[in-house]
């Protein structure tokens, strides 16, 4: 384990630090008492993680529902990093920002651009609380966002969570009240600005979304162009989901655990194993739907398929032959539709007397099963996921 000594802030570039006020309330940094921290893999590419407890991390007894995954050269060890960073949002009523909790990305900072990898990585791996505490330093009132994304990896399907802010973990967990000085900002403008709201969710853009109204994206989500997530509901200290919107649930029930989502079939369009390759065509019923089809090959753009110009295909050799791709099209599960990305951003007032804060996840299961459609796919490859998945378990060693 990595010692409680080391500090989170010390791997930061030096260039992070010039912009917090020194008169601020301060997050100064992940207080890892209760994480085994994770080293980064030998392998470049390969994921880490840092296992969240329910108590000290050296407890014999402790318990985990979940942990931070970091894979560089992304992020590396420990998965948070709290980058003091002043910031402006833009809009009619613009909120200026502190700094930011986001993934431990060496190269990135709050405002660095669209997927420059700044969303903390939240592996839910059962339903219990997993809570990450925060140390402070009072001052004047200030505001953090947070990039947050949620990975259901609890091998069962979910119907919503809810964020807490309180104080202590496990057992000893007190939510916070209004006046103890730490509460979600409902002066935050979350994305997409068109929700109007503080908090929002979403799906990942390139399933779910129109791309006229995200400038980010030159094609539609590939299963519609809707957005879809979870509604939030907003209290001083709780963010609590209350159903799906757009069309999500109607494809898959309930959110996905990550063993149980379909095979894909993605294209390595710009030939760069670093970046995001293009989803193409999905397995499901038996058979490959392909909803997207090749519109430059050179260029590697692609443009989407709806109604009558859907194309099937009863084996993947068959899609390979049509999108005439080679070996640059290949099959991999849809691991974004088990992720849920959450926005929102945390206020700390002028009269906060704590030295720590806690932020509590919670995931709520569905009472009724996957369709055997989704998962049918990857059983075979679902023993070796399991041995990699961390269920609610004491701590061993």
């Amino acid at each position: 384990m990595t010692p409680k000594s080391k500090l989170l802030l010390s791997a930061l570039p030096a260039l992070l630090f010039l912009a917090a006020p020194v008169n601020a309330a301060t997050i100064l940094g992940w207080n890892k008492d209760n994480v085994d921290v994770g080293s980064d893999p030998a392998t470049v590419g390969d994921t880490g993680v840092s296992v969240v407890y329910d108590r000290d991390a050296t407890d014999p007894d402790a318990v985990t529902n979940g942990r931070i995954a970091f894979t560089p050269p992304e992020a590396v060890s420990p998965g948070i990093y709290v980058v003091p960073e002043t910031y402006t949002q833009g809009g009619s009523d613009p909120l200026t920002l502190d700094g930011c909790i986001m993934t431990s990305n060496p190269t990135a900072t709050c405002t660095s651009p669209f997927q420059s990898g700044k969303r903390v990585k939240t592996q839910v791996t059962d339903t219990g609380p997993i809570d990450l505490v925060f140390d402070l330093a009072q001052g004047a009132e200030s505001n953090y966002q947070v990039f947050y994304r949620l990975i259901n990896q609890t091998m069962q399907s979910l119907d919503g969570f809810s964020l807490e802010l309180g104080f202590g973990v496990g057992d000893s967990f007190q939510q916070a009240s209004a006046t103890d000085g730490v509460t979600f900002s409902t002066a935050f403008q979350a994305q997409p600005a068109s929700a109007g709201a503080s908090s929002t969710t979403q799906f990942p853009f390139g399933l779910f979304g129109d791309a006229i109204s995200n400038p980010n994206f030159s094609l539609d989500g590939f299963f519609a162009p809707e957005r879809a997530g979870l509604n939030v509901l907003q209290t001083e200290t709780t963010l609590t989901s209350t159903g799906f919107f757009g069309p999500y649930d109607g494809l898959f029930g309930s959110w996905l655990s990550q063993e149980s989502v379909p095979m894909g079939a993605f294209w390595d369009n710009d030939n760069d194993a670093s970046t995001d390759a293009l989803l193409m065509a999905w397995y499901t019923d038996g058979s490959w739907e392909m909803r997207r089809d090749v519109l430059d090959l050179v260029a590697g753009t692609a443009k989407s398929l709806t109604g009558v110009d859907v194309e099937y295909f009863t084996d993947f050799s068959a899609l390979v032959a049509r999108l005439g791709l080679g070996d640059a099209l290949f099959e991999d599960a849809i691991e974004d539709l088990a992720n849920l990305n959450v926005n929102f951003a945390i206020n700390l007032s002028d009269s906060i007397q704590y030295q720590s804060f806690t932020l509590r996840t919670t995931t709520y299961p569905t009472v009724t099963t996957i369709p055997l459609p989704f998962s049918a796919p990857l059983l075979a490859g679902g023993v070796g996921f399991l041995t990699l998945v961390t269920r609610r378990r004491r701590k061993t060693s």
